[in-house]
């Protein structure tokens, strides 16, 4: 007693009786608790004692008493405190002998000790992450302390964000604190606010970027959610209610609101705030539908399609520029299955907003700053260059095409595109077709219907990569160039058969060609092409030519193969009455007529790249 406390030795005492005798360890500290109540030591131990013989109720009261009376704890309680915190956040079922004990305990402990234990924790804890979890626990544990906490947990969330580990913090942000305030927004600053849907948006875009793009399903929850986010935060800044997510809506629904509110709102700056965030986000839901349409499964392989210029009766007027604000000069888009007709409009949606939030310095700078911040540089890079070609602007597709890291068959129908906007087919454009046709797509797919429309309004294809889409459109772009010299005084017969040959593809759905082709050679009674008996097995074509030497026998002369593979040197015609020059004129028809079920599509693709030196020869 001479050399340590009263205190310290009924302490003593009682743990030196606790290894023999429990009972009478009580007893002592019983006694200790009694004589010495606001000794720390004294009523730990007591608290000790109770732990040990797993007396969950009694050590609660221990631990209360402790935790209401110490103000200032010693190191042993916190460190008591901080296992009792992390046994409290393991999930249930995974928690250890000793972290079940205090959980168990934890249930005994009255809601205003709950409280202060978790809240003195949180504030004690100089590691942001374990301070947010802390105070997430408390507002889980206590609903009601949500309006008190809640500000100061999303203020040290956001700041961390941008401080420490941005995907843990995002992550505790959205999946647990906003799910906590959802049914009662807090009052916050308007920055935060800002703040807090900018970390949402760039966390659900990254996930965007991620999925799958076949599982819809969970596409469409990442835009309810992003909504969410959208409606919880416009209710804290007091915004009018912007239209929920719905999937069958069309994006131009959407559009139409944020017009009704640029038109309506007055000049506060939420109010600009609330059309940029709109417009931002119906830009984001843009793109990714149009992205994902245009990923689309085609006899089993997915296949991309491709934004190009279609074709149009006369070439664009070079010198005229296409201002961006004129809704006249914008071109159609058409599409073909299984392309959702929604890509259209999705398209010119993200086109919209992308001009509403570059149209302005203000909101220009708002934007650039955001778009820093989310993952959507690879769409923006693909939706700029569509869009350039969108509104005329070659020379700017041009740059953004040399920026983007493509296959050469991509680049090349992009290039050949350009080319077709541009007017008549340049020698690059033709090098380009002869490029594609070299590595042509797996996938055979079908014919397109829209290659050309009636009107002579500008127009949009969304090629597919398929072997037939992508052999149509370069013959198409070929027979457009050839076509202009249809009509000049004395046409070749080189430029006829050429253009016979490439309007087998699309026969009978265009028609004009060919008629006009044979309207020439009537009126000239007499063609000669000589690679006619490898390229031309069209059926309608064969009976033309035939009906021709029939109907006109000993007026028309036809030359369809060399001199020294006639017979004596003889032309294949319908002039005279040479028995020999008959036969092998329907000789070659036959031939002709027994190829006629042979691959249009591949026949035309070899014919322009065996024959370039002649098809350069008539183009250019």
């Amino acid at each position: 007693m001479d050399l340590i406390s009263e205190e310290n030795y009924i302490i003593a005492q009682a743990k030196k009786a606790h290894e023999t005798d429990p009972y009478t360890a009580k007893a002592w500290i019983i006694t200790a608790k009694t004589l010495y109540p606001n000794n720390f030591h004294v009523q730990y131990e007591a608290y000790k004692i109770e732990k040990a013989a797993r007396n969950y109720e009694e050590a609660a009261k221990c631990f209360s008493y402790i935790i209401l009376t110490f103000q200032s704890q010693p190191i042993e309680l916190w460190n008591e405190v901080s296992e009792l915190t992390a046994a409290l956040r393991v999930p249930e079922g995974e928690t250890t002998i000793e972290q079940d004990f205090y959980v168990k305990m934890f249930q005994h402990v009255s809601y205003d000790v709950q409280h202060k234990i978790l809240l003195l924790t949180a504030n004690h804890s100089d590691n942001n992450l374990d301070h947010c979890k802390l105070v997430l626990l408390l507002l889980k544990r206590f609903p009601q302390a949500i309006a008190t906490h809640s500000p100061r947990l999303l203020e040290t969330i956001v700041q961390a964000v941008s401080q420490q580990s941005p995907l843990k913090f995002q992550e505790m942000l959205i999946q647990e604190a906003l799910p906590l305030i959802y049914h009662k927004p807090p009052e916050l600053p308007n920055h935060l606010v800002y703040r807090i849907y900018t970390i949402a948006l760039e966390y659900y875009t990254k996930q965007l970027i991620e999925e799958n793009q076949d599982d819809v399903s969970a596409i469409y929850e990442i835009w309810k959610q992003i909504f969410k986010v959208l409606t919880f935060c416009g209710q804290m800044l007091n915004w009018p209610p912007f239209l929920s997510f719905n999937k069958n809506w069309s994006k131009d629904v959407y559009w139409q609101k944020i017009v009704e509110m640029a038109s309506t709102a007055a000049q506060r700056p939420t109010d600009n705030k609330q059309i940029f965030f709109c417009a931002t986000t119906l830009l984001i839901f843009s793109l990714q539908e149009y992205f994902l349409n245009i990923r689309q499964k085609i006899d089993g392989s997915e296949v991309e399609f491709i934004l190009v210029e279609g074709f149009r009766e006369r070439p664009p007027d070079l010198g005229k520029q296409r201002p961006l604000e004129n809704p006249i000069e914008h071109p159609v888009i058409v599409v073909s299955p299984p392309c959702s007709t929604e890509t259209q409009t999705a398209f010119t949606t993200a086109a919209n907003c992308w001009q509403y939030l570059t149209g302005s310095d203000h909101l220009q700078i708002d934007f650039s700053q955001l778009l820093v911040k989310l993952p959507l540089s690879n769409w923006v890079s693909r939706f700029l260059f569509d869009l350039a070609v969108y509104f005329g602007h070659y020379e700017e597709a041009k740059k953004l095409l040399n920026e983007m890291k493509i296959s050469n068959i991509r680049q090349n129908i992009r290039i050949l595109s350009l080319n077709v906007g541009q007017g008549p087919l340049t020698m690059q454009g033709f090098n380009c077709i002869l490029q594609i046709l070299m590595e042509l797509p797996s996938t055979a797919g079908q014919l397109l219907n829209n290659m050309a429309l009636p009107s002579k309004q500008r127009h949009m294809i969304l090629l597919p990569l398929t072997q037939r889409a992508v052999i149509q459109y370069c013959t198409k772009a070929i027979i457009n160039t050839l076509k202009r010299k249809l009509f000049e005084p004395n046409c070749p017969d080189a430029i006829l058969g050429d253009l016979l040959v490439l309007s087998q593809l699309e026969y009978p759905r265009e028609t004009s060609i060919p008629e006009s082709v044979f309207s020439i050679i009537s009126s000239r009674k007499q063609f000669s092409y000589l690679p006619f008996p490898s390229y031309v097995i069209v059926m309608d074509f064969l009976e033309e030519f035939m009906h021709i030497w029939v109907t006109h026998n000993g007026e028309y002369n036809f030359e369809f193969i060399a001199a020294q593979q006639n017979v004596g040197g003889r032309r294949i015609g319908t002039r005279g009455a040479d028995k020999g020059v008959r036969e092998d004129f329907k000789q070659i028809m036959k031939q002709q007529v027994s190829r006629s079920n042979e691959d249009l599509c591949l026949l035309i693709a070899e014919f322009i790249t065996k024959e370039d030196a002649h098809l350069l020869k008539n183009i250019f």
